[in-house]
């Protein structure tokens, strides 16, 4: 069977410039929709058999119970980018008073369902970006899910953001290891920026990128029952990407992740 591949995040509404036309005008000049992700959805398509489908993350955060119940059953990979938690703690019908009635307002806990779903089998992935593991000023708020606990690193308890206009060196750790096999890590291009994570003793640590005197994880991968988790702890498209995903091993590199994982 194909994978089955459900990409959240990484999608922007660009508005466009704004310009103060006088004291009672200022619009903004053009409205975008920009699924900064598509260079990943592209490489993703190119795995045989794959299907993907990516949304935004607003999406996420509106689906109904049934919708999100659905999507499990039909996903093989989930992947992550920029996604905070209240996109799956939250729900829109905690706003709406119309439906509050006089009983208790609850919902099944995503995070569980996307816990038991990887127990049973799944792949969950997360990129890194200002919204994922701990993030900027403890927006991410990953640290503080339920899904913490399976994750293949430990998220900081504050703001994880490490950023450099100049780039990181990186090294990987086993280059034999079907997931980095054949991939020339020296030409790599600068990545902009990584979230700082802490290694767990039973995860597997395959790249590195390293911040003046220490090396942090970069790729790092781990069983859960009988599915996976795997954490990429930068950017696979714009800001800290855009290097990154012009990349001649780009492709192969996440087409290998998810093939042999």
């Amino acid at each position: 069977m194909g994978l089955k591949i459900w990409h959240a995040g990484n999608w922007c509404v660009h508005t466009g410039q704004r310009y103060v036309e006088s004291p009672f005008q200022g619009p903004s000049k053009g409205v975008e929709i920009l699924n900064y992700a598509k260079p990943l959805v592209d490489a993703l398509n190119q795995i045989e058999g794959a299907e993907v489908k990516s949304e935004p993350s607003w999406d996420l955060y509106n689906m109904s119970p049934e919708s999100f119940n659905e999507r499990l059953e039909w996903a093989t990979t989930i992947i992550l980018g920029d996604v905070e938690t209240k996109c799956l703690m939250l729900h829109p019908d905690f706003f709406t008073r119309s439906k509050w009635g006089d009983k208790p307002l609850t919902f099944p806990d995503r995070f569980e369902l996307i816990k038991s779903w990887v127990y049973n089998g799944g792949h969950f992935h997360m990129n890194g970006g200002w919204y994922s593991f701990t993030g900027e000023l403890g927006k991410g708020g990953w640290r503080r899910s339920r899904m913490h606990s399976i994750f293949p690193v430990e998220c900081l308890e504050y703001d994880d953001l490490i950023e450099s206009t100049d780039g990181y060196e990186v090294k990987c750790n086993f280059p034999d290891d079907p997931i980095v096999k054949g991939i020339d890590w020296s030409s790599i291009p600068p990545l902009l920026g990584f979230n700082e994570v802490k290694r767990r003793d039973d995860s597997k640590v395959l790249v590195e990128i390293r911040n003046e005197d220490a090396w942090h994880p970069l790729l790092a991968v781990r069983e859960y029952g009988k599915g996976k988790v795997s954490a990429w702890m930068t950017g696979a498209s714009p800001h800290w990407g855009i290097n990154f995903m012009k990349w001649n091993e780009y492709n192969k590199f996440w087409r290998q992740l998810f093939s042999n994982i």
